[in-house]
């Protein structure tokens, strides 16, 4: 089962889909939880259901990209961004798969 975070993209699975939600974050940075009868949940909303991490990491990515803080007005800069987020994703995709890693030789 995957679950780990990018940003505020949190990315999860069960046996057809990988989800990816947009949690909401505080000020600091931290996922906003509300309390709930059956306990704490991550505020979040679902952002769409992909058949693979890869699809999920290019729904990211184009989000991202679309929705971003900064604002693009060159190819340049466009190219710039795309790199960040390249390595945004791809050291997200490296720790994750340490962590199971971990797991299976733990």
């Amino acid at each position: 089962m995957i679950d780990m975070r990018v940003k505020q993209y949190h990315i999860t699975s069960e046996s057809r889909n990988v989800i990816v939600s947009i949690a909401k974050l505080n000020g600091d940075g931290t996922p906003n939880v509300r309390k709930t009868k059956n306990g704490v949940v991550l505020n979040e909303t679902v952002m769409g259901y992909y058949p693979s991490l890869t699809g999920a990491f290019i729904g990211i990515a184009d989000r991202m990209t679309r929705v971003g803080d900064d604002k693009v007005t060159t190819i340049s800069e466009y190219e710039s961004q795309a790199r960040s987020i390249e390595m945004t994703l791809g050291i997200t995709a490296y720790k994750y798969g340490q962590q199971v890693q971990d797991k299976l030789e733990g």
